[in-house]
């Protein structure tokens, strides 16, 4: 049955390529919206390495990053000086986003000011290009993110020149992000003297990042300081997942009812072309009856057509994902791209391949079922 479908197939050209452009759209449409989602989710989720192992205490309800938290330096002092906090290692941090200083992406420029010999506190384990530490520098030195330096085409060494103010680049960070941004990629880490007088904010912080003292694990610091400070937050990696997955679930909600939408009109789509195909094989049907082929074979007939032009049009729909997704990246203002490079997360592509499988079969059964009900008598009079 497989070579008759595959005749079938050749001597219907038209029709079989209505049917590959619907399954094509179909895969292609539903694995571009999928890997945006997915490449959002993993960026955000992506900014909880900056909160892996430590805490950020800052105002009720600002989240991370805490551009919206303000606390004056004295409360961070006090904080700092908690038992449940190590001193040695935790700072006080102002995070300030550039007004002006939009990079082709749509994120802006943010200033990170921290206490100079704390910039671990923040940078964490990314590989720093040049100086990762502010301790013995001019006050005007900073170390950049990737999308930053980029933004500015600084060098380790140089100085560059951010809203009249000028920044001597002691350091380059590696690109932490692989997808959807990071913002320590479009930070600017300084001393806090200069971020504070830079954002008009002088004796205020955003947060104190706080590594828990050897006596505490995260949970055990976290409640009590909690405890100790209920009328502020205090912000662990579990409770940055659960901001992240409650922004995000909205988004997924939104993308999840457009690949319904466009799948369950693509099998309909392909049903309604296989259906006339039936019709117009109504006495050749009957004459396969006729001759005593079972409605086993018949319907093994309609489904291999259907999933012969499913497969077809899919491998063609996941070859121009890529393409697709990098002109849509690019339309937005992303530089650097490269379209020679073909990337689909192993996710996304087994999510694309059942949706494959699941088009093709689903999409046959109604036309195979229809063709099994034609009585072969009837069929040989049809003209």
């Amino acid at each position: 049955m497989l070579d008759i479908a595959f005749k079938d197939f050749k001597a219907k050209k038209s029709r079989a390529l209505m049917c590959i452009i619907g399954v094509m759209v179909c895969v292609l449409l539903i694995g571009t919206v999928n890997n945006v989602l997915y490449e959002m989710e993993n960026g955000l989720k992506g900014d909880l390495g900056t909160v892996n192992g430590k805490l950020y205490f800052e105002k009720n309800g600002t989240g991370f990053p805490p551009y919206g938290s303000i606390l004056n330096e004295e409360l961070g002092d006090e904080v700092l000086n908690q038992s449940q906090v190590n001193r040695e290692k935790s700072t006080k941090a102002l995070f300030s986003a550039l007004e002006g200083t939009q990079t082709d992406s749509g994120f802006s420029i943010i200033i990170v000011g921290l206490t100079p010999g704390k910039e671990q506190a923040f940078i964490q384990n990314a590989t720093v290009n040049g100086k990762s530490s502010l301790v013995g520098e001019a006050d005007n030195a900073i170390i950049m993110g990737s999308e930053a330096a980029i933004k500015y085409n600084a060098t380790v060494g140089e100085t560059i020149t951010v809203n009249d103010n000028q920044y001597k680049v002691i350091g380059i960070m590696n690109k932490q992000g692989t997808g959807w941004p990071l913002s320590i990629d479009y930070s600017m880490v300084m001393a806090l003297n200069k971020a504070q007088n830079i954002s008009s904010m002088p004796n205020l912080t955003s947060t104190v990042i706080i590594i828990p003292s050897s006596s505490y694990t995260i949970q055990s610091a976290e409640t009590s300081l909690q405890d100790t400070y209920p009328k502020y937050s205090i912000l662990s990696e579990q409770d940055a997942e659960k901001t992240i997955d409650k922004n995000l679930s909205q988004i997924r909600i939104f993308m999840n009812m457009i690949n319904a939408f466009i799948f369950i009109v693509s099998i309909v789509f392909i049903m309604n072309v296989m259906m006339m195909t039936v019709k117009e094989k109504t006495k050749e049907i009957g004459t396969m009856r006729a001759i005593g082929t079972r409605k086993r074979s018949i319907m093994k007939l309609i489904i291999y057509e259907s999933l012969i032009m499913s497969v077809i049009g899919g491998i063609i729909g996941i070859i121009l994902i890529s393409p697709v997704y990098n002109l849509m990246g690019l339309l937005m203002g992303y530089t650097g791209i490269d379209f020679l490079s073909f990337y689909i997360p192993p996710l996304v592509l087994v999510q694309l391949l059942v949706i494959i499988f699941v088009i093709g079969t689903f999409s046959g059964l109604l036309p195979a079922y229809l063709a099994n009900r034609i009585s072969p008598i009837e069929a040989l009079r049809y003209e």
